[in-house]
C-alpha cells in the first residue's frame, strides 16, 4: 500500500553528521505514514555509505548522474509514491510533528498547499531568527511581490499540484525553490500553521556577499519573466510594473547591505520610475538604513 506522504531529499557531497540528523528527523516524523527518498546527485562519495547504519524499510536511496538540485528533486518526484510530497534539504532538521500537522491542514484536498514556519539556525542548530507568514488563500501576487516569506522545506504539496506546477527548473544560482513554489501556487490555495516546521541550518556554503547579490538579481528577474511568459495577459499592466518595482527595491536593499551604494541607488531609481509613490517611502527607509551602516565604527 502506498504511503500517504513522500519526503524527498536532494543530497550531494553531504556533511555526514548534518546529513544523518536530517535523515533521522525525516524518518522520525510522528503521526503520518511516510517514505523517505534520498536522491544522491552523483556525489563522488556515495551517500549510501553514510546511511549504512540505518535499517528502515521506509528509506530508499536513488543515485543519479550529477545534474544539480533541480534534477535531484525531479528524480525524487519520479520515484514518489505518496499523495503528498515534501521537499527536504540534506542539512536541515524537521520538527517531529510538522508533517502530520501540515497533512491535517490539507485533509483530502488536492488543491491546497500547507506550510509552517522556518527557524533559521547557525551550524549548531542554535536559532537566530524565524521566517514565517500568516497569509492564506490565493498568494500568487504576494509571492511575486516578496510578501509571502515561506521556505519550500516547510511546505507540503499535494501530488496533483506538483504535477500541474511542472518540473523543477535548473540554471538558477539561488532561486530554484522560488520559481517552483510560485508555479505551484498558481494551481493552489495555501493554509498556514504558526508552529515551526523546519530548522534551517545556515553555514559557510550559504551564498552571501556581492557575487551572491548579483546572482540573486538575475534569478529574480528570470522568475518574474517566466511568470509573465505564462501569463501574457498581465504584461504591460500596472501589476507588472509593481512587480518589477518590488524586484528592484529588493535588490536595492541587498546591494545596500553589502556596501554597494551605487548599485543600490541605480535599483532605487529604476523602482521609482516604475512605481513612484510606493518607492518613495521605501527609498527613505533604505537610505536611512544605509546611513546608519556607514556611521557604525
Amino acid at each position: 500500500m502506498a504511503p500517504e506522504v513522500t519526503l524527498t531529499m536532494a543530497a550531494w557531497q553531504v556533511e555526514p553528521r548534518w546529513f544523518l540528523e536530517a535523515v533521522e528527523s525525516a524518518l522520525g516524523q510522528r503521526g503520518c505514514d511516510l517514505e523517505l527518498i534520498v536522491v544522491d546527485d552523483g556525489s563522488p562519495d556515495p551517500v549510501q555509505e553514510v546511511l549504512i547504519g540505518i535499517d528502515d524499510p521506509r528509506l530508499r536511496v536513488v543515485r543519479i548522474e550529477h545534474g544539480g538540485t533541480a534534477a535531484a528533486r525531479n528524480a525524487g518526484i519520479a520515484h514518489a509514491q505518496g499523495r503528498l510530497i515534501r521537499f527536504l534539504d540534506a542539512d536541515d532538521v524537521l520538527e517531529l510533528d510538522s508533517t502530520a500537522r501540515l497533512a491535517a491542514l490539507i485533509g483530502d484536498r488536492d488543491d491546497v498547499v500547507a506550510y509552517g514556519a522556518t527557524v533559521v539556525c547557525d551550524e549548531q542548530l542554535r536559532p537566530t531568527r524565524t521566517i514565517a507568514s500568516s497569509l492564506e488563500g490565493d498568494v500568487v501576487e504576494a509571492c511575486l511581490l516578496g510578501r509571502f516569506d515561506v521556505r519550500h522545506v516547510s511546505m507540503l504539496f499535494p501530488r496533483r499540484v506538483v504535477e500541474l506546477a511542472g518540473p523543477w527548473v535548473g540554471g538558477y544560482a539561488i532561486s530554484e525553490d522560488w520559481d517552483f513554489v510560485l508555479r505551484a501556487l498558481e494551481h493552489s490555495k495555501v493554509r498556514a500553521e504558526p508552529l515551526a516546521a523546519t530548522y534551517y541550518r545556515r553555514h559557510g556554503a550559504s551564498r552571501t556577499g556581492a557575487a551572491g547579490v548579483a546572482a540573486g538579481e538575475a534569478d529574480r528577474l528570470r522568475v518574474v519573466q517566466r511568470y509573465f511568459e505564462r501569463h501574457p495577459e498581465r504584461r504591460g499592466t500596472r501589476f507588472e510594473r509593481t512587480v518589477l518595482a518590488a524586484t528592484h527595491l529588493d535588490r536595492a536593499s541587498a546591494y545596500a547591505a553589502t556596501g554597494q551604494r551605487g548599485a543600490a541607488a541605480t535599483r532605487l531609481a529604476r523602482a521609482a520610475r516604475l512605481a513612484p509613490i510606493p518607492a518613495a517611502a521605501k527609498t527613505v527607509q533604505l537610505l536611512a538604513r544605509g546611513l546608519r551602516r556607514r556611521l557604525r565604527p
